[in-house]
């Protein structure tokens, strides 16, 4: 219990450290470090989103990169994702696509990502999950494996129900 209080305490207080100190070895400022309210238990964006290339994506983004279950989890909890985001954001000093990036990875798969971090701490070079797996060729090739196992299942289960597999 007291392990659990001084750890949430620890976790609570990156909120009053300054945006340049918090997980980044340089002194660029972020343009959209979220902010903690200790009163409401939540994160907030301290500047609206940005237009551009440093702009977030949205739902199917979160698909292409990550697969159904970040997407899924985007969807029915939003604003449990998007306080996500925000701590990740807080707590590495990154922009918010590249912690998008990050928590998708996260949802998709926890002990991969983690796995990941682990690598880029001992020196692995760092993977951008907010870019990955968006070239159109990625995203052509796996829609069309998708249709082919959406095709193969919807066909099995119509088989099934018409008797065709039973004696």
């Amino acid at each position: 219990m007291m392990i659990c209080l001084l750890i949430t305490k620890l976790e609570s207080s990156i909120a009053f450290t300054t945006p340049k100190t918090i997980g980044r070895s340089s002194n660029i400022p972020l343009k959209m470090a979220p902010k903690f309210d200790p009163l409401e238990q939540r994160w907030y964006p301290t500047e609206p989103e940005v237009e551009g290339a440093d702009a977030s994506y949205g739902p199917l983004g979160s698909l292409i990169r990550a697969g159904p279950k970040a997407f899924f989890m985007r969807v029915i909890t939003p604003d449990q994702y998007d306080q996500a985001v925000l701590k990740y954001m807080a707590k590495e000093g990154c922009e918010r696509q590249e912690a998008q990036g990050n928590m998708d990875a996260f949802f998709e798969n926890p002990n991969d990502w983690q796995y990941q971090k682990l690598q880029e701490k001992k020196g692995a070079p760092k993977f951008d999950y907010g870019t990955a797996n968006t070239s159109p060729k990625q995203v052509t090739l796996s829609a069309i494996w998708a249709g082919i196992v959406i095709l193969f299942f919807s066909t099995f289960i119509q088989d099934v129900l018409a008797g065709k597999y039973s004696r």
